[in-house]
């Protein structure tokens, strides 16, 4: 019975134990790629602006650009006067100065003429002949954004193991980034079990149970910033087991297998990862619910690093999000280890926990405000559908109850 879990490790220490074991981070290959083909992927080394952003100081509102000197008593019982010399055009540099006493119309996004400071907003003038009736004083640099204000020429815009999405595309694109160094890991999936059918197996033979961790895992890597491939379904047969782990290991930099909960395959998987160089098999257990039956293992000295998750489904997912997405960050370097957002909430039934292991709950959000937990067994599958993240309930807590606060991961 060897594969029973004797031997736990709180989460926290098992990601500093493997990091530290592996020397991570690791350099891993580079690839440098199309901007249309970057999206959702993470990139590979710092990125800095090799021009500012904005090129010119531009205005922010529709209006007149004048020296804010000019209308410091503007209000709208005593209005400033101003000659208006002529109408800023978009997309090229003006070829007009605002002097003392002067205002040119100016359109948003335009660039601001030599001489002034300032754009006062159409709504706040009148024009009576060729004269701008100002109606409210502006501060200089208001209604404007500087030339290089955002960032100036050589700033760091974004950083390694940054993950090119929708927050981050309009960066690359400002700055007229058309290929962007991303980081070329290769990971490999495997699902494992004589019980395991591919999906497209209809009818379902009695006894198994089509594969439905590797294709979670699988776009759960990929809605966080890493390509996977899913090599299909492993034997527990044991010499054949080890042989394809062997092989897999080698064409890929992380290997991640799942359905190594029962005794057998257990079993072999801990054979198999004690094989490995130093350090080998780091980890026999995580101390989490649902998830303790998760092996991690690599080698230094090849730069491999091969995950064990657990079959039922919901533990193979718990796992993967609160365990494999941050190791793999710290693998490639990112300056931020987190992924989704962490709030504090308060409960809107009374939950239950025993003190000892680190509880993930899955859980939706409730229209007030509130996180409602949904209890599911770690075999079911639908759980996840309508979850908006998981509840942590940390290993000195028991039950949380409803109206008191409580530690939310969102995806």
């Amino acid at each position: 019975m060897a594969g029973f879990v004797k031997e736990v490790t709180p989460r926290m220490q098992a990601l500093q134990r493997v990091a530290e074991g592996l020397s991570f981070p690791w350099h891993v290959r580079t690839v440098d790629m199309p901007i249309g083909s970057a999206l959702g992927k993470r990139i590979s080394g710092d990125i800095q602006a090799e021009e500012q952003y904005p090129p010119h100081t531009r205005s922010l509102r529709d209006g007149f650009a004048v020296q804010s000197s000019d209308v410091v008593a503007a209000t709208p019982g005593t209005p400033t006067f101003l000659n208006k010399t002529g109408d800023i055009p978009m997309g090229i540099l003006p070829d007009i100065s605002i002097r003392p006493g002067e205002a040119a119309g100016i359109p948003t996004g335009a660039v601001l003429p030599d001489g002034s400071d300032a754009v006062v907003m159409l709504e706040n003038t009148a024009l009576t002949g060729g004269w701008v009736e100002v109606r409210s004083a502006v501060q200089s640099g208001e209604n404007i954004i500087l030339a290089g204000e955002e960032f100036p020429a050589g700033q760091k815009i974004l950083s390694r193991g940054d993950m090119v999405d929708f927050r981050t595309m309009s960066i690359l694109a400002t700055l007229g980034i058309k290929a962007v160094p991303l980081i070329d890991l290769k990971i490999s999936i495997l699902s494992t079990g004589d019980e395991i059918v591919p999906v497209e197996t209809y009818p379902l033979p009695p006894g198994k149970m089509r594969d439905v961790n590797g294709w979670s895992v699988r776009s759960l890597l990929s809605r966080y910033g890493f390509d996977s491939e899913y090599r299909g379904i492993l034997s527990d047969e044991g010499d054949l087991f080890e042989k394809t782990v062997k092989e897999e290991a080698a064409r890929c930099d992380v290997l991640i297998l799942s359905g190594g909960s029962s005794v057998g395959i257990r079993d072999h998987c801990s054979r198999v990862l004690e094989k490995l160089p130093s350090p080998g098999l780091m980890i026999r257990g995580i101390n989490i619910i649902p998830g303790k039956p998760t092996l991690i293992a690599g080698s230094l000295q090849d730069k491999k690093l091969v995950v064990s998750l657990p079959g039922h489904p919901l533990s193979c997912f718990t796992v993967a999000y609160v365990l494999l997405i941050p190791l793999l960050l710290r693998l490639i370097g990112a300056p931020n280890t987190g992924h989704g957002t962490t709030m504090q909430l308060p409960m809107s039934r009374d939950i239950t926990a025993r003190t000892g292991p680190e509880e993930f709950v899955p859980c939706r959000m409730t229209p007030d405000g509130k996180i409602d937990p949904i209890l599911a067994k770690s075999g079911y599958v639908s759980s996840l559908a309508s979850a908006d993240g998981f509840i942590r309930i940390p290993e000195d807590r028991e039950t949380i109850r409803a109206g008191e606060t409580a530690e939310v991961w969102l995806w």
